[in-house]
């Protein structure tokens, strides 16, 4: 099969099942037991050379069309290792086909409990299996392997103290061999039995940890692009408007130039977010990825403090956004078209993680800039579910 045809298959298919289940609970045939209903928003397809991989993502209380995105990664080891893409030594072999988990915790450590400080939705997935006796993916494919599904599933992976968790609310992986009709089989088989699958039903603050929980396998995602990243938080909204205290924001604003210094050559800016502040005006936002290559997004000794080229190239965009508005036409085009006005803007770049942020060298490499704030998305997370306080790094004049 080729993949244009396993995402438009996939597209389809899971469209109509899960508008399905929300037809049945728009006229009352499905029987929550009280819970909240959370459907996803994004079907995430990837091409892992070998083989396909449908992932469902999200948690909304509406459901309307899947998003689909494409991704593409080398191998189908690094899309459950997280780390890297070599033949793995587990204790689970996926012979043929069919082969479902469901509930449970798939961990590469025996020291689940130290975990739950960074990664609390843990705590929604009582039952682990233990295997930490192994290394790489937790699955190993053979040459016979056809297919794999998962449901609300979590697989913790570890590697030099590094830990990554990718939460899983509904995947099925197959050889590229499969034919649409049998694709379309695997699926039914997937969904069997009296039971709405692919949905979440939580009750009380689980919500927030199942987001916060997704959003962390997100950008925990090897090479996933920085925009699947924005439509997952633009799908989210509550994870902008309670991270970054926001009376309202706009997602991926199309502003034409229509005043310079004759020196621009773009036709217009195109920020990840505009974020209002409680005063009315918005802050200007971008969103970068984790970096989870590098061990630092700082260099230099102290004095020296610098951001790496990549850091630094976002901020550089992110005062280019703030020129934009220094010039009154359009100022007046980003009002009349969004109903944005900017005053004394930050700017503020998410990016990095946990592993690679220092905060105290990124306060030191912030000494040049204006009203710039760096912020990692381990911190976004923990301010989301309510865990932490805002540390970003701040520069002033």
């Amino acid at each position: 099969m080729k993949f244009d045809l396993f995402v438009r298959t996939g597209g389809q298919w899971w469209n109509a099942y899960l508008g399905g289940i929300r037809i049945a609970q728009q006229e009352g045939r499905l029987d929550s037991d009280g819970s909240s209903i959370l459907y996803p928003g994004i079907l995430l397809a990837t091409n892992c050379g070998d083989y396909f991989i449908i992932e469902l993502i999200g948690a909304t209380k509406d459901f309307s069309r899947l998003k689909v995105k494409s991704h593409r990664e080398t191998s189908i080891y690094r899309y459950f290792n997280q780390f890297e893409a070599g033949e793995p030594l587990p204790p689970f072999f996926i012979p043929t086909e069919n082969n479902h988990f469901g509930s449970l915790t798939l961990a590469r450590t025996r020291d689940t409990e130290s975990l739950l400080s960074r990664f609390p939705y843990l705590r929604l997935y009582p039952t682990t299996l233990d295997m930490s006796s192994g290394e790489g993916s937790v699955f190993k494919f053979e040459s016979s392997s056809r297919s794999l599904s998962l449901e609300h599933c979590v697989i913790i992976n570890t590697k030099d103290n590094l830990h990554r968790c990718k939460s899983i609310l509904f995947c099925v992986v197959v050889h590229k061999s499969i034919g649409k009709r049998r694709l379309e089989e695997l699926f039914e088989n997937a969904i069997r039995g009296n039971v709405a699958h692919a949905i979440y039903t939580v009750q009380g603050d689980e919500k927030e940890l199942l987001v916060a929980g997704q959003m962390q396998s997100m950008y925990l995602f090897p090479g996933l692009h920085e925009t699947t990243i924005g439509e997952f938080m633009n799908q989210h909204p509550e994870i902008i408007k309670k991270s970054f205290d926001a009376t309202d924001f706009e997602y991926e604003p199309y502003l034409e130039w229509k005043e310079n210094d004759g020196t621009v050559q773009d036709k217009a800016i195109n920020p990840d977010l505009m974020i209002q502040r409680k005063d009315g005006y918005y802050d200007i936002y971008d969103l970068k990825t984790a970096l989870l290559h590098k061990r630092k997004i700082t260099k230099g000794e102290r004095r020296r403090r610098r951001f790496i080229d990549y850091v630094e190239e976002g901020v550089s965009q992110l005062a280019n956004y703030r020129e934009y508005f220094r010039y009154e036409q359009n100022a007046s085009h980003a009002k009349d078209k969004y109903g944005i006005e900017v005053r004394d803007p930050n700017l503020v770049l998410v990016v990095g993680s946990y592993e690679n942020s220092d905060p105290d060298e990124i306060i030191q490499a912030c000494r040049k800039y204006e009203n710039v704030y760096i912020i990692d998305y381990d911190t976004l997370c923990q301010i989301y579910i309510g865990k932490g306080a805002l540390d970003a790094s701040k520069a002033v004049d």
